[in-house]
């Protein structure tokens, strides 16, 4: 049978499995949720533990989207968040990816619970590739509980400094801590990354050298490395913590306005920690997706980062199988090309589908390649 086909068959009957257990006031909550509609990012669909972060690191962007300093567990319980994803036109079973901590710190005192049961119970009907972000110090018994879910989990563990962390992070654990919780994941058998965002510049690259050496010591080999990205208030906010922000400042490409996001420049200090990190035996990730790619030792192609991962676990995709699952979702095509990284699908003269964004992406996630529609005929 057509692989794509069969995909969106299982998500059918994932839909029934869980539906079948809800109330019909549960069921009109989880499809009126965010996580039933919302478009995956890069790094995945993004899936929110919880409300809220009390870390308050000073140069997070939580808080200028109007999240609370005060957590508190996401309203879905892990079957309703479950079906929410099973509703979401977007996610695709087995191939999309899923990312945990985007938003929040997914492991506070008050979130732990619910963030280990929507790890393990969203694995368990979609087998996601899953990955969760953090700057807490995971402990062995959280560790034992994530092992009945994604056993290949990719845990990032951010540090951006060692010398300000009490100024600019004050509630979080210690870096130290957080290494130690890595040491521990590693010792379960989950990959753990060093997760170097955001990069602050005039702080972070001046310590690079430091953070490299607190991870070896603990055994994390692999990092990511990501851009620090500006708003309305969060430099200000450092600013006004003592740190000397004239780096960032130089960096913006312009002035954040309210409620957006600036990514400040740093493709130079990524690529002398890059060498730097390279030159010590790290494995140096580009972005958070290709990690979790690693970890499950999957291949992926649908961004210009790519490809990433193992060519030989690349989806099988032939043009027959494309074409037979697009017209079994209504649309008309000319012609497909399909290579290892992409696919290119001729519209028929005439098309028209409302909903053609979607099936773009579903295609893309299913077959892990980009995606093109155009409208010249293929030969």
């Amino acid at each position: 049978m057509n692989s794509f086909i069969e995909l969106l068959e299982l998500k059918k009957r994932i839909i029934e499995e869980l539906g079948g257990g809800l109330s019909g006031e549960s069921i009109v909550k989880a499809s009126r949720d965010p996580h039933a509609f919302r478009k995956p990012r890069q790094c995945g669909v993004t899936i929110h533990t919880g409300v809220g972060c009390s870390y308050m690191c000073a140069y997070c962007y939580v808080y200028d989207m109007g999240f609370p300093a005060k957590p508190k567990p996401y309203p879905l319980s892990p079957v309703e968040l479950a079906y929410s994803l099973a509703l979401n036109p977007y996610v695709v079973p087995m191939r999309t990816l899923a990312a945990y901590g985007s938003v929040t710190e997914p492991f506070l005192k008050e979130t732990v619970s619910r963030a280990v049961e929507y790890i393990t119970n969203i694995y368990k009907y979609f087998k996601l590739p899953s990955q969760v972000s953090t700057k807490s110090s995971l402990s062995s018994e959280v560790l034992e509980a994530l092992m009945h879910g994604d056993k290949c989990l990719s845990i990032l563990i951010t540090v951006v400094t060692l010398e300000k962390h009490r100024v600019i992070e004050k509630g979080a654990p210690s870096p130290v801590d957080r290494l130690e919780g890595a040491l521990r994941a590693l010792k379960s058998g989950f990959r753990a990354a060093l997760f170097i965002r955001p990069i602050v510049p005039g702080l972070t690259d001046r310590e690079f050298e430091e953070i490299l050496s607190l991870a070896e010591l603990h055994g994390v080999r692999e990092i990511v490395l990501g851009s620090l990205r500006a708003t309305y208030t969060n430099v200000a906010r450092m600013k006004a913590l003592g740190l000397d922000t004239s780096e960032i400042e130089l960096r913006l490409p312009r002035k954040p306005g309210v409620g957006e996001q600036v990514a400040v420049y740093s493709v130079d200090l990524k690529a002398k920690l890059r060498k730097l990190a390279v030159e010590r035996g790290f494995k140096v990730f580009e972005s958070a997706c290709a990690a979790n790619i690693s970890a499950h030792n999957e291949y992926c192609s649908m961004c210009s980062k790519g490809p990433c991962g193992s060519l030989e676990k690349a989806p099988k995709a032939s043009a027959s199988e494309v074409v037979e699952f697009l017209l079994t979702e209504g649309l008309r095509v000319s012609g497909v090309s399909v290579s290892k990284t992409k696919i290119v699908v001729g519209l028929d003269k005439g098309s028209r589908l409302k909903s053609m964004g979607v099936l773009k992406a579903v295609l893309s996630q299913a077959s892990r390649r980009m995606v093109e529609f155009s409208s010249a005929s293929l030969s």
